[in-house]
């Protein structure tokens, strides 16, 4: 102890005291100069991060886009609800809604103006005669159709509608002259398929004569 006590100056007491401020500052002037650039590329991984320390607060507006998340990882969005809604809006219990839309002036060819489950509609201008007519694509099906015109109701079936076949539905009702009437038909298959619809036929000077021929109606089908 005594020797050294004996070296023990104030000089050396000062150098020392000197050495640990530099180092000391310097540690300190590392800490507030460390830039991005200076982080080594990779350097920080997710298991260096503390557990909840990047904040919502913490993270650059805009920063993270579309391209840099997993989708995976993506709930549904609100719009994509509503956008699947939309599609399954017009079914109730496995059923849908659809219309019937034909406008034409003289001599329109056929036109399919539905189609599904087995049964397609078809409508032509013939001249200016309407012709409302179905066919179907499943062999043993059936098809019914009635409606009036005035007071005049008529109806007709196939209990027997193959494929080939040619269903005279806006002949076989009314007065089959399908000079507006009204009417309805049912159509269904071996495996359950259904298609019900109303309608209105006119081959009559439609909308104030602008059009010879037109359907229109609603099909409820499965």
């Amino acid at each position: 102890m005594k020797l050294i006590g004996s070296r023990l100056t104030y000089a050396n007491v000062m150098s020392s005291i000197a050495v640990f401020l530099v180092l000391g500052g310097a540690t300190a002037l590392a800490a507030s100069k460390i830039g991005t650039s200076q982080i080594k590329s990779n350097a920080i991984t997710t298991g260096k991060i503390k557990k909840e320390a990047v904040t919502t607060a913490k993270i650059k507006k805009d920063a993270v886009t579309g391209a840099k998340v997993k989708e995976s990882s993506l709930g549904q969005v609100p719009s994509a609800a509503n956008a699947a809604n939309a599609d399954n809006a017009n079914a109730v219990g496995g059923m849908h809604l659809g219309k019937l839309h034909f406008v034409s002036g003289p001599n329109a060819p056929n036109t399919v103006i539905f189609s599904a489950d087995g049964l397609t509609l078809l409508a032509e201008c013939s001249g200016e005669s309407l012709n409302f007519t179905g066919t179907t694509s499943v062999n043993d099906s059936e098809i019914y159709e009635s409606g009036n015109y005035l007071s005049t109701y008529n109806g007709g079936f196939d209990d027997n509608f193959d494929v080939g076949d040619t269903e005279e539905i806006g002949n076989e009702i009314g007065d089959a002259s399908q000079d507006e009437v009204q009417g309805q038909l049912v159509y269904s298959t071996p495996s359950g398929a259904q298609v019900t619809a109303e309608f209105y036929l006119n081959d009559f000077a439609s909308y104030g004569g602008t059009a010879n021929c037109s359907v229109q109606g609603t099909v409820v089908y499965s």
